[in-house]
């Protein structure tokens, strides 16, 4: 009891382990003021009590008779149950060979007798705080990984609900227009509700889809075709976009967007139409008004490589993490586009990189296998 009638809280348990009466006083009174002290006199009992759970911390001595310190903390180190526990050697050995052979087997620190117990209780203090702080750590990081798979999960169960009712109302429009008592006006409402139920339709099926690249259960249809064509969809479909910035779409391949020419690549059209839609769309936001998107496509070594090159630098922050999940540069972004199409190049077989070597502007490079004469199907790149 202290002086006001209460019992002192510690702070964790020790288990001191030496086989000399006096060390183990001093050692055990000055641990005494903020810990709870079991002791061992011998390496096999100490490795039991250790294993029976609730020690923070071994104190262990390495000259002991029968099992010495470094073979009790070499069971310790391959028993699960007690290997994250810290262990700090208290000897008299005191040659650098000795402290490494000590560090090398798993223990946190080497404290070299005689010692003041002060020091011994203050490195005691900060390294069961350490450990608690990794721990803490641990258990919150297995947290978020848990809640992140629960979220995802939900997502795509919701996703792979909604695919339902949703078909129930596209059948509706399809349904109503043939009936002939529609003006022009509300015919052309209901072909938008049709249309814009099969965009969503789309979205929600490559949410599915890009689960399964995720998991690597997607099957693959891969096929050669001219991806030069594909992009000059796509680059229609942004129109848009492109006028509203005045951007200039500058594709390097010896030909002019809307003129013939090709560039074929084996993939999945569908795949890859997702990748550079995804692609031109943040490379004409990240540029500014006038600015000039450049596509250069070459083929070498049976591999076909795109870089798309726009003014602009990406955010000193998000580098490093620029292809993963949920990481945007965007206001508003998700991290889900750019995340979507660098996983659509991987299933493929193929690759994406950030280059930021030229000041000013930024280029991903993608790469997908080069044309093949034959068809593949099979499961998705692993």
């Amino acid at each position: 009891m202290n002086g006001s009638g209460t019992s002192q809280i510690k702070e964790g348990t020790i288990l001191l382990v030496d086989d000399q009466p006096d060390q183990i006083k001093v050692i055990k009174s000055a641990l005494d003021q903020l810990f709870a002290v079991k002791v061992a006199i011998r390496g096999d009992v100490a490795c039991q009590i250790a294993a029976a759970g609730g020690v923070d911390l071994i104190l262990l001595d390495i000259m002991m008779p029968g099992m010495d310190g470094y073979e009790v903390c070499r069971q310790l180190q391959s028993n699960p149950t007690t290997a994250t526990i810290p262990v700090i050697f208290l000897t008299c050995k005191d040659t650098q060979d000795d402290e490494t052979v000590g560090l090398q087997l798993g223990a946190v620190d080497f404290i070299r007798k005689p010692s003041s117990a002060a020091v011994v209780l203050v490195r005691c203090r900060n390294t069961i705080a350490h450990q608690r702080a990794k721990e803490d750590l641990r258990r919150k990081n297995e947290e978020l990984q848990q809640a992140l798979k629960v979220r995802e999960d939900m997502e795509r169960i919701s996703r792979h609900d909604l695919k339902g009712p949703l078909s129930g109302i596209l059948g509706l429009p399809e349904i109503m227009l043939l009936d002939d008592n529609y003006t022009e006006a509300q015919r052309n409402l209901l072909k938008l509700i049709e249309r814009s139920g099969y965009i969503m339709l789309d979205m929600i099926n490559k949410s599915l889809d890009m689960y399964k690249m995720e998991n690597n259960t997607y099957r693959l249809h891969a096929e050669s075709f001219d991806l030069l064509e594909t992009l000059r969809h796509i680059v229609g479909g942004l129109e848009k976009h492109i006028q509203a910035k005045k951007i200039k779409m500058v594709f390097e391949t010896g030909v002019v967007v809307g003129e013939p020419g090709s560039f074929f690549v084996t993939g999945e059209k569908m795949l890859c139409y997702s990748i550079f839609y995804n692609l031109f769309l943040n490379a004409i936001e990240a540029s500014c008004y006038h600015g000039t998107v450049r596509v250069h496509l070459s083929h070498g070594h049976g591999v076909g490589r795109i870089r798309m090159t726009n003014p602009g630098e990406v955010p000193a922050e998000i580098r490093p993490h620029f292809f993963d999940k949920y990481v945007t540069g965007k206001a508003h972004g998700s991290g889900l586009g750019t995340y979507s199409a660098w996983l659509a190049a991987k299933t493929q077989g193929g690759g994406m990189e950030l280059d930021l070597g030229q000041s000013g502007e930024t280029s991903v490079i993608v790469t997908l296998p080069g044309p093949s004469h034959e068809a593949h199907h099979g499961e998705g790149i692993r």
